[in-house]
């Protein structure tokens, strides 16, 4: 039988090989938890009341997903922590990611609308692969449930997915801040995407 295959007899003793792979994400996670606030201060000449919307709709999908890989490294170090347990609140996690990324998408189309210069790049990165991080830790989930040794993989799949989405996605969007602020003229600034930002910086 294949090792990840295999029934999961004891959550505690299969975790004691995964602490150091989950101390280090959660570490990271929380480095760049601290950087989203470090960037949010530096943009915040940039927002403004008809574009806190539109701006939100960048920085709240990658915060989430550093607050989200941190919450389940903290969770998966508990030591009396049960696979039953474990595995509802990775479902009720995943669930409710899943239909958050709804009001994401809302916003979005909202910025495509109004502004028109969203690449498909955009979609991908904040809707499509997140939709897959979320299915696949709802599935991790069900795994421990059933007590079936591959949820450890799975999750960790999806742990390393969701801090690389929001390590590109802080990476963007600290650049577009720079772009911003360095080219700010009076009036105000309108949020754009940060890959069209980018494309024109590198035309000019």
């Amino acid at each position: 039988m294949v090792p990840s295959m295999a029934p999961l007899d004891s959550l505690h003793g299969a975790l004691q090989g995964w602490q150091n792979f989950y101390m280090l994400t959660g570490a990271a996670s929380a480095t760049l938890t601290g950087l989203m606030f470090v960037a949010v201060t530096f943009g915040s000449s940039l927002v403004t009341r008809d574009t806190a919307a539109t701006t939100r709709a960048f920085l709240d999908p990658t915060y989430t997903h550093f607050v989200q890989v941190l919450l389940t490294a903290c969770v998966l170090t508990v030591p009396t922590l049960g696979p039953t347990f474990l595995g509802c609140a990775l479902i009720v996690a995943g669930a409710a990611r899943i239909v958050a990324l709804h009001s994401v998408f809302l916003r979005y189309r909202e910025a495509q609308r109004r502004y028109g210069d969203l690449e498909m790049s955009d979609w991908v990165v904040s809707i499509v692969l997140p939709l897959l991080c979320h299915l696949l830790v709802t599935a991790s989930g069900a795994a421990f449930i059933l007590r079936q040794a591959v949820a450890l993989d799975v999750l960790a799949v999806a742990i390393v997915a969701l801090l690389f989405i929001g390590i590109h996605s802080a990476w963007e969007l600290f650049v577009w801040m720079a772009l911003a602020v360095n080219e700010r003229r009076p009036g105000r600034v309108e949020p754009r995407s940060t890959s069209t930002v980018a494309s024109n910086d590198r035309r000019d």
